[in-house]
């Protein structure tokens, strides 16, 4: 009788054993598996910063006058002896005065802005 208790608690035992072995197991199966989709992220994540500043530089000013320029050679950059400025005549400069003070003291500043009732755009005929 003793014999036969004695083979059921190792029977026991080996089969606690085994389940405790296969649990552990999956547990550094999981942890290798969270290991190569962190490396994936991130060689996903690098890709993209490549990608992103790929895009950048194509869509730059630079790039895009100089592709311009490339392609077709009779056109070129403006120097400074090239730029026209155009003198405004006094009522104009008089009357932008005037319409950035009235429209300062219409507002208010502040957050109560926000919440005002007034409506923000108003549209008046300009006297000649």
């Amino acid at each position: 009788m003793k014999l036969f208790r004695f083979f059921q608690i190792m029977t026991r035992i080996t089969l606690l054993s085994l389940v405790y072995i296969n649990l552990q197991m999956q547990i550094f199966d999981l942890a290798y598996e969270a290991k190569k989709k962190e490396r994936e992220i991130q060689r996903i994540t690098d890709d993209n910063s490549t990608i992103t500043y790929h895009i950048l530089t194509l869509k730059s000013a630079n790039h895009l006058g100089g592709k311009l320029l490339s392609d077709r050679t009779d056109m070129q950059f403006l120097d400074k002896d090239q730029i026209v400025r155009l003198e405004t005549p006094p009522s104009v400069k008089d009357q932008s005065k005037a319409i950035v003070l009235k429209k300062d003291e219409k507002n208010p500043s502040g957050i109560l802005s926000f919440f005002s009732l007034k409506s923000q755009a108003e549209a008046k005929p300009i006297k000649r």
